[in-house]
């Protein structure tokens, strides 16, 4: 569905608001299906460039352009004893991660987060990611997780991420966060009846399964 929604812990209510969402690539960097806990939230962050993405995209760049990594404000520092240098991107409007990342611990070192590249959002399919979850509308959904801090208003949500420097903020209570994955469903927001593709083919590998259940029994 390439859609977010938010919910307070009340049966019965509407969700309080959703928005668009970009996911990860059907092809090779697919958004995997899990539930976690919410903790922080990272204004301005930095982007710790992830092995794959630096072998695979940021060294064949440097490769053909040797003035990359300051055109994108990138940064080498020091590494792990497997890996003694990583490359970083600083906070800022060039930032792939944007102005806000929300953390939930998990094993495939999944987040949400921003993008400077907001046009994606008006595309019907929005399967552009490296499997990270983009919203459409960052400082809305970090002045919801942020309510029970009640300093924590839109005027310094903005201000924060409008600030020299990366500030995070613990949550006082964690917020479950359910990445799922559906082709059919009736949407909150609008109570509409949605078919959309199966880009994944999760779908398809849940109808092999079952025929072949059939078919043995």
């Amino acid at each position: 569905m390439f859609r977010l929604w938010a919910w307070d812990a009340v049966d019965g209510r509407p969700p309080a608001f959703g928005m668009d969402a970009i996911v990860g690539r059907a092809s090779r960097t697919q958004t995997p299906v899990f539930m976690e806990d919410l903790r922080e939230v990272i204004f301005r962050p930095y982007w710790n460039v992830p092995p794959s993405i630096l072998r695979g995209e940021i060294l064949p760049a440097l490769r053909r352009d040797p003035d990359y990594l300051r055109k994108h404000d990138m940064e080498v520092v020091r590494g792990t004893e497997h890996d003694p240098l990583d490359v970083r991107q600083r906070p800022g409007a060039k930032n792939a991660l944007g102005l806000v990342k929300f953390v939930f611990p998990n094993d495939d070192n999944v987040y949400m987060h921003g993008t400077p590249a907001t046009e994606l959002f008006a595309r019907r399919r929005r399967d552009f990611s490296h499997g990270c979850v983009r919203v459409a509308d960052p400082a809305a959904l970090a002045e919801w997780v942020l309510r029970d801090l009640p300093d924590w208003t839109r005027a310094r949500i903005e201000t924060a991420m409008a600030g020299p420097g990366s500030t995070s903020v613990k949550l006082p209570r964690p917020i479950t966060v359910v990445l799922f994955y559906t082709t059919a469903a009736v949407t909150p927001d609008d109570g509409r009846l949605h078919f959309v593709d199966d880009i994944y083919r999760h779908d398809a590998r849940l109808d092999r399964a079952l025929r072949a259940r059939r078919q043995s029994n």
